[in-house]
């Protein structure tokens, strides 16, 4: 809607005289009258030019331009030789396509009556028809000029300067002619939309100026969500949502939502979760707004939250996967892993070459401990992914599960040459290697790789401190595991590790308070049980 063509909107109405001259049929009954009152004011008339005048203009409107044309040179041969019989002289030539002519009589009309603005406003339009686009505007302009009440020329010039590609100064005129009569609505939209099309930098603003002229216009309202959807006009969004004609706009929660999003991208996530909430007291169906809200309260860790409006998505949508993969990470999340796997059994028969639910359902296979199953469910990830690093690296830690260790060297040989600086693959490959007790001076070249790559990774500094463990450098892994707990105090496993090598050092009572600690994050880990137990029993009583 809206959109320009090469000549726009206010061209064709304008130059419809173009085609079928002014002064002809309609209105020449009922001005030749008083056109020749005019060319009788001459002093040197022969009042025979008055007749072959008229004659011309009846000519004129039974469509004989040729005739025509011939009587209104007879009638300058007799002194009737007036600004008027020229115009007449040169619209007869424009009907019969001899346009050289039909311009060079024009500009004899101007010279004889420069003060015409209908003989002006003509030549015009005959330049523009002959796409003669800057000698055109040269006319408006002047006009434009030279005239107080012009917001018909103001529009013409913004179509000429749209047509030239001077976008800027086709939304200078554009606006002007609405400035200057704002019944002429019509500039604000074509200026609104040619903002929008050519990705102008005051898209948002103009199209505000039409969406106020009219708040309650859904289409406008439209406009400017699509005028600010590559922008960051925050405050000009929320000036508007002051404006309670725009509150009733049937629209509304869709600037909700576009201002949502703004602050997401913008990183506002707490703007973001307000304005998506507003969005659905609105409408509470809106696709757009469960979605972002939902992963806003997922990210967050609102994951009860979160659940609640996935389920509502999936209600309401159920052949969206989004609202599944939502629910199911947040279950994910919270460690209700048989829950994200049954809900994301239900999204497979759904969505069977899906890539997000076929990788999500191998997680949760994996965090079960059900590693075959996982190993599956990866490998089908890959299949309709080949190119995803994060399935390969799954897939790899599979292997590793199920003790296929030529499959992940392979997988990690290849994610190495992939990328030499995946710091994962990396620490993935030497925890794998001395897991194994394989090749331990190798693991400990990768990991050194790893920690060079990333310093301050928790998972990475364990690796490391576990490889000088299993080497019987105890003072070093205390070093490294250490730092890592430093990082990361939240991890069972290097609080565990943590635990190993202190005991190791004879640090036994400092050993039972890292491994109950790891034991409050993982309470149905049967080794840590029996190493408190068996640990405790060694400790004298006090």
């Amino acid at each position: 809607m809206l959109k320009q063509s090469n000549i726009l909107i206010l061209f064709f109405l304008f130059v419809w005289s173009c085609s079928v001259p002014k002064t002809s049929i309609e209105t020449i009954a009922d001005s030749t009258a008083d056109i020749a009152k005019d060319i009788i004011t001459e002093e040197t008339q022969d009042l025979s030019g008055i007749q072959f005048f008229m004659d011309g203009m009846m000519f004129m409107e039974q469509g004989e331009y040729s005739r025509a044309i011939i009587e209104f040179q007879e009638a300058i041969q007799r002194g009737s030789n007036s600004a008027e019989v020229y115009h007449s002289i040169s619209e007869g030539y424009w009907m019969i396509q001899k346009y050289d002519k039909s311009i060079y009589y024009a500009l004899k009309a101007i010279e004889k009556d420069s003060i015409s603005r209908d003989y002006k406003i003509s030549l015009g339009k005959k330049y523009i028809a002959l796409n003669e686009l800057n000698l055109s505007l040269e006319i408006f302009e002047n006009l434009a000029n030279n005239e107080d009440d012009n917001a018909d020329i103001l529009f013409i010039i913004g179509d000429l300067k749209s047509e030239l590609r001077d976008i800027d100064g086709a939304l200078v005129y554009y606006q002007e002619a609405y400035d200057k009569d704002n019944t002429l609505i019509l500039a604000l939209e074509v200026a609104a939309q040619l903002a929008i099309d050519s990705k102008h930098r005051d898209a948002a603003l103009i199209v505000k100026k039409l969406l106020l002229s009219n708040p309650v216009n859904p289409e406008y309202l439209k406009l400017y969500i699509e005028s600010i959807e590559e922008g960051n006009h925050l405050s000009e969004i929320e000036s508007l949502l002051e404006n309670k004609e725009i509150k009733s706009n049937p629209f509304i929660n869709n600037l909700y939502n576009q201002l949502a999003y703004e602050y997401l991208i913008s990183g506002y996530y707490d703007k973001s979760e307000e304005f998506f909430e507003k969005s659905l007291e609105m409408n509470d169906k809106d696709r757009f707004a469960l979605y972002y809200l939902s992963t806003l309260y997922r990210e967050s860790a609102k994951f009860d939250q979160s659940i609640q409006l996935s389920e509502q998505h999936i209600r309401l949508y159920p052949n969206d996967k989004e609202g599944y993969i939502n629910k199911s990470l947040s279950l994910l999340n919270l460690q209700r892993f048989n829950l994200a796997k049954d809900q994301l059994s239900e999204a497979l028969e759904l969505f069977p070459e899906d890539f997000q639910i076929n990788y999500f359902l191998g997680l949760a296979h994996y965090s079960l401990q059900e590693f075959e199953n996982a190993e599956i469910f990866y490998k089908k990830a890959l299949s309709i992914d080949t190119n995803s690093i994060a399935a390969m690296h799954a897939l790899a830690m599979a292997y590793d599960q199920n003790k296929k260790w030529e499959e992940s060297d392979q997988l990690y040989t290849e994610l190495i040459a992939l990328n030499i600086n995946d710091a994962q693959a990396y620490n993935n490959y030497a925890y794998s290697l001395i897991e194994r007790s394989e090749d331990v001076d190798y693991a400990l070249t990768l990991a050194k790789k790893a920690i060079e790559l990333s310093p301050k990774t928790s998972s990475y500094l364990d690796t490391i401190g576990w490889i000088y463990f299993k080497l019987n450098d105890l003072e070093k892994a205390k070093e490294f595991i250490g730092e890592a707990i430093v990082y990361d105090e939240s991890s069972s496993v290097i609080l565990e590790h943590y635990g190993d090598v202190l005991i190791k050092l004879d640090e036994i009572d400092e050993a039972l308070i890292f491994y109950n600690k790891a034991l409050d994050l993982d309470k149905e880990n049967t080794d840590l049980i029996e190493k408190i137990s068996n640990y405790s029993s060694r400790v004298p009583n006090e």
